[in-house]
């Protein structure tokens, strides 16, 4: 019968950390739900903390994993929610322009 190896006491504690910058990441992305002016730089600001939040708490899983497969899973998870997560938030505000969502007044952006 084989035991599973703990994770070593260091590691946890890299873990628990990457967990606690997860849930920073995901706390101050709620908070600025409120302070931003207009759909688009909500919905950018959101992307870019929930991809930093879920790299972390993935981060934290895979260094107190016990095995090389679900490593890899973890990895493959990751690698997709990269992926897709910038490319569903652009067609969101894609469509919200083409639906002529308008700006804030003190956004610079798009002000040629």
């Amino acid at each position: 019968m084989e035991r599973e190896a703990k994770p070593l006491p260091m590691i946890r504690l890299l873990a628990n950390l990457c967990f606690v910058g997860s849930f920073i990441s995901f706390a101050v992305t709620t908070l600025g739900l409120f302070r931003m002016p207009d759909p688009y730089n909500l919905m950018h600001a959101v992307s870019v903390a929930d991809s930093v939040g879920v790299g972390f708490a993935i981060l934290g899983l895979f260094l107190l994993s016990p095995s090389w497969a679900v490593r890899i899973k973890l990895v493959v998870i990751l690698a997709f929610f990269w992926i897709v997560n910038p490319a569903t938030s652009h067609l969101v505000l894609k469509a919200g322009m083409v639906r002529g969502e308008p700006l804030a007044a003190e956004t610079k952006a798009m002000k040629g």
